[in-house]
């Protein structure tokens, strides 16, 4: 029997186990007929009376379950996955939302400082709240004469985390750590040029220089550089608190463009077209006019997901619907619409494209946005796709393995 085109290796292999199964029982039990002809035949002289003997009848309906049986249960050894999602260990905290939070108020702490009237006990203290004592004498130590150094919270962005284990975790973030030179070094610089003297003009800066700020005679005052720097954060249950338990390291991180990209949500629905596609496309227009200028009372004639009611409120301007594609929803009555409109922001002009994904019902002669967004209604339509798959392949599969075990039966042996 060919292999179907989409099904994998682990099916094939599955079934060709199954055809393999039903050979070895047709061979088997053939074999133990002709054995037991044999034995009757030499015992004949010696057995004076018939002996009751006992068949092992293959019905082929009982082979055909036995099958059948062997096709839904070996299988990937996969939980479902509400099974799973009850049995999952809980999340850590050092992988939390206020794990990322504390990290960012250590890594502004660590990275300002002021040298004009500098004190190195308060910044010790301060940084002592969210390190280890056995590092807390050293990561506040600082080795500039001539720059402050600020980092706002703003300019800290969460890149990667990564659980460690044993509520560890380790947190890599951009910073853009803005640098100004004491005006003690501005002024040493200052007469050190002769008069009405420029310095050399910058012309080759450093990876990660973001900004640079120059005063009259070409003296930088300020610049602000983008780093990468990894955090390694414990979170100590019994205290219930988080700590930083090594120092800092800068590290990078590669921002070239990524060129993969995940499944879309449609992939594997059923598209429409046609005479569906024409007013589908024609409602669209209609919809997206309303849902950026109209009120919440009128938006909810054309919409049954009472949270996106309040449509935009007239804070951008609806354009054109950029492109549409339509697929088959749940039911004959039902439609998902994936779709890239264009707005304008009103005081600007700027133009702005939007993805939508809308699924829409067919209520009384007319279309109705059901819902806005809904990754559920999407995966489980997705599911009952790959259900009525599945259900299909494995018809076809019974079929084709009732045809292979119609013959699978031992017939009873001659007296």
């Amino acid at each position: 029997m060919s292999k179907k085109t989409h099904r994998g290796s682990r099916d094939g292999s599955k079934f060709e186990k199954i055809k393999d199964i039903a050979k070895k029982i047709n061979e088997n039990e053939k074999r133990k007929s002709d054995n037991r002809k044999k034995e009757k035949a030499k015992q004949a002289k010696r057995v004076s009376s018939k002996e009751s003997r006992s068949y092992i009848i293959l019905d082929p309906p009982r082979v055909l379950m036995f099958l059948i049986v062997v096709v839904n249960t070996g299988g990937s050894g996969k939980k479902p996955t509400g099974e799973v999602a009850n049995n999952a260990p809980a999340a850590s905290k050092a992988v939390s939302s206020q794990a990322i939070e504390f990290s960012k108020d250590f890594l502004s702490e660590y990275f300002t400082w002021h040298l004009d009237g500098f004190h190195q006990n308060e910044r010790d203290a301060k940084l002592g709240y969210f390190v280890t004592g056995d590092i807390a004498d050293q990561v506040g130590k600082i080795d500039s004469k001539k720059w402050h150094s600020t980092l706002k919270r703003e300019a800290i962005v969460l890149k990667d985390l990564e659980n460690m284990g044993d509520n560890k975790s380790l947190l890599t973030f951009q910073v853009g750590i803005t640098f100004d030179k004491t005006m003690d070094a501005i002024n040493k610089e200052k007469d050190e040029l002769e008069e009405d003297e420029k310095v050399k003009p910058v012309e080759e800066v450093s990876p990660g220089t973001m900004d640079m700020v120059l005063n009259e005679q070409g003296i930088v005052k300020r610049i602000i550089k983008k780093k990468y720097v990894a955090v390694q954060l414990y979170y100590d249950t019994d205290t219930e608190r988080f700590v930083v338990y090594q120092i800092p390291s800068f590290t990078y991180f590669d921002e070239t463009p990524n060129e993969s990209s995940p499944d879309l949500e449609t992939n594997g629905l059923r598209s429409v077209t046609g005479n569906q596609s024409t007013s589908v496309r024609q409602f669209l227009d209609t919809f997206f006019e309303s849902y950026a200028n109209d009120s919440k009372e009128k938006l909810s004639y054309l919409m049954d997901d009472k949270t996106h009611q309040n449509g935009l409120n007239k804070t951008m301007e609806f354009v054109t619907v950029k492109n549409a594609n339509i697929f088959e929803g749940k039911t004959d009555k039902e439609k998902v619409i994936s779709a890239n409109v264009v707005y304008v922001e009103p005081d600007t002009g700027i133009e702005f494209t939007s993805h939508y994904l809308l699924v829409l019902l067919e209520k009384e002669d007319r279309f109705v946005v059901k819902h806005i967004n809904n990754k559920k209604y999407i995966d489980d339509l997705l599911n009952k796709a790959e259900l009525e798959k599945n259900q299909k392949e494995q018809s076809t599969d019974i079929e084709e393995l009732k045809d292979k075990t119609e013959n699978i039966q031992e017939a009873p042996d001659e007296e």
